[in-house]
């Protein structure tokens, strides 16, 4: 695989950026600039395999609909009047590899998305329709505020903003339709069975031009901004700096017993708590106390030798 282009401030073509990408700048400025300028990526995950066995048959059923022009059942139980928009970009669109590209002649950034799907309405306005499933309880019939919910918002914004670029009518109503597994069945049974429900969301794409304005501005800036609070990869290596800043790898033995890392004991009155790997071992200092113990179970160097 081709590793990803990096940006460079000297470069004149049209710099690509993923609707992923903006996603990561929107959650944490820093670890977006380390990795699009830098190349350092964050840590992988396994991918949504079931979401993405879901994502595709959901695209099978709605293009027979497609195909014939009519109403798919589900939308129909909404008392909705929407049909899968017929387009010759259509599969392009949906592809992750190519997407909805479009170019923002103000930053010179190539944005791209690929959409699930696109229906229309009767006024002849393009309806967003992101595709998701999970598995819970109870049916999804409402989607949270906060935490991760609030990426599913700014995708369906993004979708929108992006067709609206192309010169199409877009509806600021778009749809999650919300497969949710049932997971109280009496067995598997080689099947599992979901309850889908469409949930309408009024989208606001008004943070787009000013967040695209913002990447270039730190793309080119020679320092790197500052890290998100709520980015746990950044809490993992600050805290992770700290603990390695104040501790000497090399001078903690292993526990002979349990071969966990030893703390070193600290005697006396000690001006505050101990550093990490430290334990307190009481005010009273003799030729035998020892210089390291075992936290995890609770040996001390003495009792091997």
């Amino acid at each position: 695989m081709a590793k990803a282009k990096l940006f460079s401030i000297e470069e004149t073509e049209p710099f690509k950026l993923s609707r992923n990408k903006v996603e990561e700048y929107v959650r944490c400025a820093r670890c977006f600039v380390l990795n699009v300028r830098q190349g350092l990526k964050k840590p992988s995950s396994p991918p949504f395999t079931l979401n993405s066995a879901v994502d595709g048959l959901l695209k099978k059923e709605f293009d027979q609909h497609r195909e014939a022009q009519t109403v798919h059942p589900i939308v129909a139980a909404a008392g909705l009047d929407l049909v899968p928009f017929q387009h010759p970009y259509m599969d392009e669109w949906r592809s992750n590899f190519k997407g909805i590209q479009v170019v923002h002649p103000e930053t010179n950034l190539l944005l791209t998305g690929a959409v699930d799907d696109i229906w229309v309405n009767s006024a002849g306005e393009l309806v967003v329709v992101d595709y998701k499933a999970t598995a819970k309880a109870e049916a999804m019939t409402v989607v949270p505020e906060g935490g991760f919910y609030d990426s599913y918002r700014r995708q369906l914004d993004f979708y929108q903003w992006l067709l609206r670029q192309l010169g199409f009518t877009v509806s600021t109503t778009s749809y999650w339709l919300y497969c949710t597994g049932r997971p109280g069945a009496d067995a598997f049974n080689q099947r599992l069975e979901f309850d889908a429900h469409l949930i309408p969301y009024e989208s606001n794409d008004s943070w787009i031009e000013g967040t695209l304005e913002q990447i270039l501005d730190d793309l080119r800036a020679e320092g790197l901004p500052g890290s998100s609070e709520s980015c746990e990869h950044c809490a993992y290596t600050e805290q992770r700096q700290l603990l390695e800043d104040s501790w000497d790898f090399d001078r903690f033995p292993r526990c002979p017993r349990c071969h966990q890392t030893m703390s070193r004991v600290i005697y006396g009155l000690p001006s505050g708590p101990p550093p990490p790997h430290h334990i307190l071992g009481g005010c009273i200092v003799g030729p035998n106390n020892p210089e390291f113990e075992c936290e995890f179970c609770s040996e001390s160097e003495e009792a091997f030798r």
